[in-house]
């Protein structure tokens, strides 16, 4: 079960959004959920014959980003207060460039982290999210902006391939796929692929999520060139409350970047995608 969640907050218009998304899990969970308010502060980048005087307005900047830190905790304790679950809030005041590593720091000592989809408008710095996905060791749900649950998660997705990532990702989103009415299981197949030792793909995954009491059903998903095209095709014609997909990525000097059609999921899902590496 999920007992401990991790919700990412920035004082800005989403944290709504993803309150009332760990809410709804917390509750069916009867799971505790954390805050974690991350105050971005300034840090000083500048060398040379200007460093001096830039070091001083620096450190007016990071004072003021303090100061303005402690109203945007007090609204946030006020939200978290307002809640149906247990809850705490915890405050980090942090660079950006060290963010990503303290978040994921955080969330590894819970079940579950939260957060909004990692790209788009609403999101000013993607980079922090990749890492804690990278780095946390555990499954992170973004969840979409502007949006709230309309409901429980009934009918989940689950983006299957054979590998890791996908493994991680089923293993963190199993109390979930318990509890759900209906999970497919999608495999987009370049063709329609011959039976395996009397079986079709995909029969061995669904017969564990079978063992473990999961309503399972099996779909292979054929005529797509665009696998992320066609699990988001997928999730909603099935009428999807959550995907649960692989992250994968790949290695960009001493960072790692999501791949294409993680990246194109996450660009575009209209509901909370969960994700492990």
């Amino acid at each position: 079960m999920i007992k401990d969640m991790l919700v990412f907050l920035d004082g800005g218009p989403e944290d709504a959004t993803r309150l009332a998304y760990a809410e709804n899990i917390a509750s069916r969970q009867d799971a505790h959920l954390t805050g974690l308010y991350c105050n971005i502060v300034p840090e000083m980048l500048v060398a040379g014959n200007a460093a001096m005087t830039s070091a001083q307005i620096i450190v007016e900047m990071q004072e003021a980003a303090v100061k303005a830190g402690d109203e945007v905790e007090k609204t946030l304790k006020a939200q978290l207060e307002k809640l149906s679950v247990p809850t705490e809030l915890r405050r980090i005041d942090v660079f950006a460039s060290q963010a990503g590593n303290q978040v994921a720091a955080a969330a590894r000592r819970t079940d579950l982290f939260v957060a909004s989809r990692l790209y788009g408008d609403h999101v000013d710095n993607p980079e922090l999210f990749e890492t804690v996905l990278f780095n946390s060791g555990r499954g992170c749900l973004f969840v979409p902006p502007g949006k709230t649950p309309g409901g429980d998660m009934d009918t989940v997705l689950v983006g299957w391939r054979n590998t890791r990532e996908t493994a991680r990702a089923l293993a963190e989103a199993l109390p979930l796929l318990k509890q759900a009415k209906n999970v497919i299981v999608a495999l987009v197949l370049d063709s329609t692929p011959p039976e395996r030792d009397g079986e079709m793909p995909g029969a061995d995954i669904a017969r564990h999520l079978d063992r473990h009491g999961v309503n399972v059903e099996l779909r292979q998903i054929t005529g797509w060139s665009d696998a992320a095209a066609a699990l988001l095709n997928e999730a909603e014609k099935s009428g999807a409350d959550l995907v649960v997909m692989g992250g994968y990525g790949h290695s960009r000097f001493r960072e790692w970047v999501l791949g294409g059609v993680t990246r194109d999921v996450m660009n575009a899902a209209q509901v909370p995608v969960l994700l492990a590496h």
